[in-house]
């Protein structure tokens, strides 16, 4: 996998990072290639797609030019700004043999406003250089996970900073088991088979107090919720110090939502990553 970071100006907020990272891609340079525009096409009828390639679909320019692109075109949307969403959006489209972007999905969503600009961004794309099998062009999917992440203008005392970090009374067992206790799998997430990891961040106050629960990785709005919930019932830490002396830090807890059988109907399993 490559990731590559890229920033996006906003009036909003100071600093607005939009992470593009891509998988199972190989990318080579193509500057000699014009970038073509194309529409979008629609290829949700019956069109014969391909998954194994001698070669993958390419953007012309390779990597480099696909950032610049985004860079260009990704605006992080007003209403996501304002309620501090971000996460990371999975875009699947179909690159035609032409090389023209088709059939666009969300394969993993954040929220509706961050779903709806990347795969507006996507369908903006230009013409890509097609893969190939035997020799010949042929439609193939292309995978694109997004990440729209926003920068704090200030942040408290960094973990790195602390002579003593932040702890739950009793150890991370302790805090695994009160969070097993007192999460419920949401019944509409549950329905819908989702699952994944939340990562809540607190801040943890000079007394130990946890205040300003927020998630910082999203996977669904219900398991968001249900995450952030629980964090506002956890008892009191033993505050981080330095030199002595007690001092607010952020406190970063993943959650994560798994249903370990699909089949079954009873679905309250919840796995714990305390760090």
């Amino acid at each position: 996998m490559k990731q590559a970071e890229f920033k996006i100006n906003s009036p909003a907020v100071a600093k607005v990072a939009v992470l593009v990272s891509f998988v199972a891609m190989t990318f080579s340079a193509f500057a000699s290639n014009p970038i073509a525009l194309c529409q979008v096409s629609d290829t949700t009828g019956k069109v014969e797609v391909f998954v194994d390639y001698e070669q993958q679909p390419l953007f012309p320019g390779g990597e480099t030019a696909l950032l610049k692109f985004l860079q260009e075109n990704v605006k992080y949307p007003p209403k996501a700004l304002k309620d501090s969403i971000q996460g990371r959006v999975v875009v699947q489209f179909l690159i035609d043999p032409s090389g023209c972007v088709g059939e666009v999905k969300v394969v993993r969503s954040v929220s509706e406003e961050l779903d709806a600009e990347a795969v507006r961004v996507v369908k903006t794309l230009p013409r890509f250089v097609p893969g190939r099998l035997f020799g010949k062009a042929v439609s193939a999917w292309y995978t694109l996970p997004v990440t729209f992440k926003l920068q704090d203008k200030l942040e408290p005392a960094k973990p790195m900073d602390v002579e003593v970090k932040a702890k739950f009374p009793g150890g991370e067992d302790a805090l695994a088991q009160f969070l097993k206790d007192h999460i419920k799998y949401p019944p509409k997430a549950a329905k819908k088979r989702i699952q994944g990891r939340v990562d809540v961040e607190l801040l943890v106050d000079k007394t130990g107090k946890v205040h300003d629960a927020r998630v910082v990785d999203s996977v669904d709005k219900d398991l968001d919720r249900e995450a952030v919930r629980v964090c506002k019932l956890l008892p009191d830490f033993i505050p981080a110090t330095v030199n002595g002396e007690p001092v607010e830090v952020l406190f970063k807890l993943p959650i994560r939502f798994k249903i370990p059988d699909l089949k079954t109907q009873y679905l309250r399993t919840v796995q714990i990553d305390a760090k």
